[in-house]
């Protein structure tokens, strides 16, 4: 059009550092609890979802019951235990991938393994920052890291737990 003024478009704004998948948008101290290289632990195809803490799968074609080693999730009938289970549900839908610890199994016999996302995410990270479950305090290589999460998020009052 004759006689109009265009005004130039604003220089783009840097995106900054790409995010990794498995970044959450969650408050806290402790990020490097949420994100794992997959590449490096056991993949599993999920095969049921027990509860908030258990889970069935298949792992290089054998069944096995896995109990998510960081957290304690509220049994059946407690409060959250619904909303934990359906969480850990979608969040392993497209599968998992099991990161062993020290100790193998359980009393009950389960595998005990921190469980990831195919992207990395620490389902295990995620259900404790949403107020879904609390951290395993006893022993695993994540314990400090889950526990400063279960007090940022028990601080902010997330979840259904507080």
């Amino acid at each position: 059009m004759p006689g109009a003024t265009t005004t130039p478009a604003p220089p783009p704004t840097p995106a900054g550092p790409p995010q990794p998948a498995c970044s959450p948008p969650y408050p806290t101290a402790e990020p490097r609890a949420f994100c794992a290289d997959p590449g490096r632990y056991e993949r599993a195809t999920l095969a049921d979802v027990i509860d908030g803490d258990t889970i069935d799968v298949l792992a290089g074609g054998a069944p096995e019951r896995v109990r998510l080693f960081g957290i304690d999730a509220p049994e059946r009938g407690d409060a959250c235990a619904r909303e934990a289970t359906e969480r850990v549900a979608e969040l392993a839908a497209a599968g998992v991938h099991l990161r062993a610890d020290d100790r193998n199994r359980d009393s009950y016999g389960r595998l005990l393994r921190y469980v990831y996302t195919p992207a990395g995410l620490s389902i295990d990270a995620v259900l404790i920052a949403e107020g879904l479950a609390l951290a395993w305090t006893r022993d695993g290589a994540l314990r400090d890291e889950f526990v400063a999460i279960e007090a940022e998020t028990r601080a902010a009052g997330r979840g259904c737990l507080w």
